[in-house]
Order: C-alpha cells, then sequence, then structure tokens
C-alpha cells in the first residue's frame, strides 16, 4: 500500500525514525568538517564551493540551504573552532593548582592537544583566517579579545602592577602568530613540542625570564 510504503521509507535502519532537524545537523557538521578539511588542505582562495560539497559528500543544494557563501560557511567553521577551542582551555585552566604558571602551561596545553587533535582545522583557522581579508578582523579581535581575558583572569594578581593593560592581549597576539608560523611551514615536528617555547612567551611579562624558563621546562 502506498501509506506503507511511505512509512517503511520514514523508518530508518533499526526502526527509529530521524526527526528533520537531526538530519540537518548532521548535514550541517558534515559541511562544516568538509570545509575545514579543504580549507586547511588547500587554502581559503584556491577553494570553491564545489571543492566544499565533494568533500563532505553532500548534495550542492543541501550547502545552501545551510550557507549563502564560502565566507559564510567558513565563519561558521571559525566561530565553532573558536568557541569549542575557548571552553577547552579555559577547562583545562580551571582543573589545575593555583599557580599562574601551572594554569598557564595547563592552557597551552589543552591548545595544542586541539590543534593535533584536528590539524586540517588548525591550519583553516590559524592560517587561512587572515586570507578572507578584512571581513574576517572582527572575528579575529573578538578571538584575541576571548583569550585575553581568560589569561587576564587566570593571572589573578600575579605580576607587577606596572604592566600596561593590554599587556595580556599583546601576549594572545604574540602566541598566534608563532602558531601560524608553526603551522604555515608544515614543521614536520609535532606541533606539542612547542609547548616550552609558548609557556615561557607567554610568562615572561608576567614572573621575569628566569622563572619563565623554570616554568616553561
Amino acid at each position: 500500500m502506498p501509506g506503507g510504503a511511505k512509512a517503511r521509507r520514514d523508518v530508518q535502519p533499526g526502526g527509529h525514525p530521524l526527526r528533520p532537524e537531526v538530519v540537518a545537523f548532521h548535514q550541517r557538521q558534515r559541511i562544516l568538517k568538509g570545509a575545514a578539511e579543504a580549507i586547511g588542505r588547500r587554502g581559503y582562495r584556491q577553494v570553491a564551493v564545489s571543492d566544499i560539497v565533494k568533500a563532505s559528500a553532500i548534495a550542492r543544494a543541501r550547502f545552501y540551504e545551510n550557507f549563502s557563501s564560502k565566507e559564510d560557511c567558513f565563519f561558521a567553521v571559525y566561530d565553532a573552532a573558536a568557541q569549542a577551542t575557548l571552553e577547552k582551555v579555559a577547562g583545562a585552566c580551571e582543573g589545575t593548582a593555583e599557580s599562574f604558571p601551572e594554569r598557564v602551561g595547563a592552557g597551552i596545553s589543552a591548545l595544542l592537544d586541539a590543534f593535533e587533535a584536528d590539524p586540517d582545522l588548525a591550519r583553516a583557522c590559524i592560517v587561512e583566517g587572515p586570507a578572507v581579508g578584512p571581513a574576517i578582523n572582527g572575528r579575529f579581535e573578538k578571538l584575541i579579545g576571548d583569550f585575553a581575558a581568560l589569561l587576564r583572569l587566570g593571572r589573578g594578581d600575579a605580576g607587577s602592577s606596572e604592566l600596561p593593560d593590554s599587556v595580556e592581549e599583546t601576549v594572545v597576539g604574540g602566541l598566534y602568530w608563532l602558531l601560524y608560523h608553526a603551522l604555515i611551514e608544515r614543521r614536520p615536528r609535532k606541533i606539542a613540542q612547542l609547548r616550552p617555547q609558548l609557556v615561557e612567551f607567554s610568562l615572561i611579562p608576567f614572573i621575569g625570564t628566569e622563572a619563565a624558563a623554570a616554568a616553561a621546562g
């Protein structure tokens, strides 16, 4: 019967129908993952919507049901990655001892773990973000500001009161460009090996060169 046939089509393997919003969510996630892979490997300017569609294994129409353009899709990738990474770093900092250097070390370890877990996503956001042009500026400033606020919160009263108010933004901006160059050069060593350098760099303005080197070690 027609009605019976329709009912069978609506039921997925295992006898459980999938709600439309669940299907739509998973389609969107596939597109975001495909976009990160394509852009991370080939570069933002070299990738077209057709490349994202191919990497996502979805129909072109499904892409345009979710995003208006390649830029719109990339911004969704960037925003989701920034928020997820911020939450991971914040969680790592909160789970450590009271020492400010320990919190910095834990946060940077969590950051590098996230990059190692998904190098295409890391490269897409860190390296290819600037390739978008001025349209990314607001998001970049928010990224720096959010991580600077986390560093400021973790620091508390540590470090000199004579430091400028913008010291955290300067440190986070420096970390960004250190990671940028490491990723753009596709260094053969694991990115986790950057940890001592990044920890020392982050701590120097607050606790001095010798103490920062000791903490990084």
